[in-house]
């Protein structure tokens, strides 16, 4: 079965189960020409000259602030940066067309890193980090672009961090990153449901900025771990940590079974827990592990290639993460790649022996 269904297939399968008529698939085809026809209406080079044009026209009017003389006052350069947000803002939300998407976002992020950098002068460094936080989930939500929300999403994720680890000593850090690998697991198994809602286009920006900064917060973690900048009471012990995520796995294994219409409590069901138990249990000291394991199994669920290309990379950078730790011993770490491989291996020759699935009549033809 392909990873990303064709509309063909997918029209053939909701026919065959008596979701939609015989002119389905007509009116889904006229709908996707008059959407091309749309959306390329400018060629390649025209939009990519325009956005040219629009950061360029951003860095300017940034190094007129800078000749004036403005980034001196700090006080006058946050409100400068407040203001052009705004302006931004209200722009892009009035107007539309290429040139103006990318000097809006220029512009924004500008205003950002203004406001930022003028509250951290005058202020302190924690006020900096507070105005980020809250001025990237006021984008978020006001701001109407997929790559505006995907930033916004990592500012607010990434202050929200910084935060806890100034202001909640001990397992701040730790709890935060657990509470933003929930959330995108939440994300990715409500998706369907979530994006008919009132905030559905937030969906897919917000998973997808989750999916690629969690694996670089974690791996960072790890690091900081393994060099002993955050031992003692500013970190919650590894094995916790790894416990954590094995729970949030487990539960997602769970929900996607009962997705598949497959009973948890069957054998298929303690097969799957088994094997996720064991890759945790054999790399306790790196939870990067089992949580990219999770990241996988959410990204073939949901057939997101781009999510399972996530998730692969950190995998690979997990292992060898773990092989070079030097609290591990070799021969522990040669079971530990070798137990996890065999696992994982035998659970799929495991469940496809036990339960084949027939191809559909479109992937037979």
């Amino acid at each position: 079965m392909s990873l990303r269904p064709s509309i063909q297939q997918v029209l053939e399968g909701l026919r065959r189960e008596g979701q939609v008529d015989e002119l389905a698939e007509s009116r889904a085809r006229s709908t996707l020409e008059v959407h091309q026809r749309t959306s390329t209406a400018s060629p390649w080079f025209v939009k990519a000259f325009a956005a040219f044009g629009a950061w360029l026209s951003a860095v300017f009017l940034l190094s007129f602030f800078a000749c004036v003389g403005l980034w001196k006052e700090e006080e006058v350069f946050a409100g400068v940066g407040i203001v052009l947000v705004i302006a931004a803002v209200a722009l892009r939300r009035t107007i539309q067309g290429v040139f103006l998407e990318q000097l809006t976002l220029a512009l924004t992020l500008a205003g950002v890193g203004m406001a930022v950098a003028g509250l951290a002068h005058f202020g302190s460094d924690d006020a900096g980090i507070g105005a980020l936080l809250v001025i990237s989930l006021t984008l978020l939500f006001v701001y109407p672009d997929a790559t505006m929300r995907f930033l916004a999403t990592l500012g607010a994720a990434g202050a929200g961090l910084y935060l806890l680890l100034r202001w909640v000593p001990g397992p701040g850090l730790d709890l935060g990153l657990l509470a933003c690998t929930g959330l995108l697991y939440w994300l990715f198994l409500q998706q369907a449901r979530l994006r008919t809602g009132k905030h559905g286009d937030l969906v897919g920006p917000v998973s997808f900025a989750l999916a690629c900064g969690l694996p670089a917060a974690m791996l960072t973690r790890l690091a900081s771990f393994l060099d002993g900048s955050q031992e003692g009471a500013m970190t919650l012990p590894m094995p916790l940590l790894t416990l954590g995520l094995t729970a949030i796995t487990l539960y997602t294994a769970w929900h996607i079974m009962r997705e598949h219409d497959l009973a948890p409590s069957g054998i298929h069901g303690a097969a799957v827990f088994a094997a996720l138990t064991l890759v945790a249990v054999l790399t306790v000291h790196t939870p990067t592990v089992i949580c990219a394991v999770g990241l996988m199994a959410l990204g073939f669920h949901r057939r997101s290639s781009l999510m399972v290309g996530i998730a692969t990379a950190f995998l690979l950078a997990s292992g060898a993460w773990y092989y070079y730790d030097l609290s591990v011993t070799l021969l522990a770490k040669a079971l530990a790649l070798m137990g996890s491989g065999v696992i994982l291996l035998g659970l799929r020759l495991f469940l496809s022996r036990r339960f084949p699935q027939a191809p559909s009549p479109v992937e037979a033809r």
